[in-house]
């Protein structure tokens, strides 16, 4: 009698046929990432979250040695290895051979469509190269690989140097190499 009592409380007081059995809960979703507020200002490594960074790429602000490197842009991407946020970071110091970064600015990665490419640090602006520069390109198009450069199609932003943060560009006066070009 016990059992009945407490299946029929298990499923809010409906009967259950003898051989069913009571609901079994959903599997827990996967943990969502933080707010972009929670990320300004965490130094990283590590990437909490279960979180990681697959792609990085340096953005300088001058040729002196603490220029070259001074600020990045990285992913940060799940543990299926999805890119999730893209991050700017000020150099925060080394941990061994590894740098870390403190985190000025974090943006959701763009949902690209098919034929779309993410485009990070290898793209100028009304023809001055740009490290600072992420773009999405499209890559669908007639004679792509014959292409040096990729016009940006619908979104672009670029690094602000100065304040850390991604600041909106214009995709129209963005353009960006070709990676696979001449590579055949």
């Amino acid at each position: 009698m016990r059992v009945c009592l407490l299946l029929l409380l298990a499923t809010g007081g409906t009967a259950l046929p003898a051989a069913a059995t009571p609901p079994v809960a959903a599997p827990a979703a996967a943990p969502m990432p933080a707010p972009a507020s929670v990320w300004i200002g965490r130094v990283v490594p590590p990437y909490p979250d279960g979180l990681k960074s697959n792609t990085g790429s340096c953005v300088g602000s001058g040729s002196a040695p603490e220029q070259i490197c001074a600020r990045s842009i990285g992913t940060l991407d799940d543990a299926q290895d999805r890119s999730i946020k893209l991050y700017a970071g000020e150099f925060a110091g080394r941990e061994g051979n590894s740098p870390r970064w403190k985190i000025t600015d974090v943006v959701p990665y763009p949902k690209l469509k098919r034929g779309e490419y993410l485009s990070v640090a290898t793209c100028q602006r009304d023809g001055v190269e740009d490290a600072g520069l992420i773009a999405i390109v499209d890559t669908a198009v007639a004679d792509a690989a014959a292409q040096e450069t990729f016009q940006a199609s619908r979104w672009a932003v670029r690094l602000d140097r100065d304040s850390g943060k991604f600041v909106e560009v214009p995709p129209a006066s963005v353009r960006c190499y070709n990676e696979g070009f001449g590579a055949e």
